[in-house]
């Protein structure tokens, strides 16, 4: 896929790293291609947590995959405020 990331789209915003690597893989093993776009905060500290305060970290599709990516996170029953 040639995409620019720029042209994705944000398909979640969740708290904390390990929350976004765990539904970015889920979706990446459904075949939707994802990338987590991290907080300052855990990028500057190198943290990687669930409960570290004000750690948010975005989930970007390809625009042709929200419809499938949204699918899945429905099927695994992942809504924003469920973290």
């Amino acid at each position: 896929m040639n995409e620019s990331k720029e042209e994705w789209v944000v398909i979640r915003k969740v708290e904390g790293d390990i929350t976004a690597d765990m539904l970015s893989e889920a979706l990446k093993n459904a075949g939707v291609p994802c990338e987590v776009k991290r907080s300052m905060l855990a990028s500057g500290l190198g943290a990687r947590s669930v409960s570290l305060a004000g750690n948010q970290a975005t989930l970007l599709v390809p625009p042709d995959k929200v419809e499938e990516a949204e699918a899945v996170l429905e099927a695994i029953d992942y809504e924003p405020g469920d973290d």
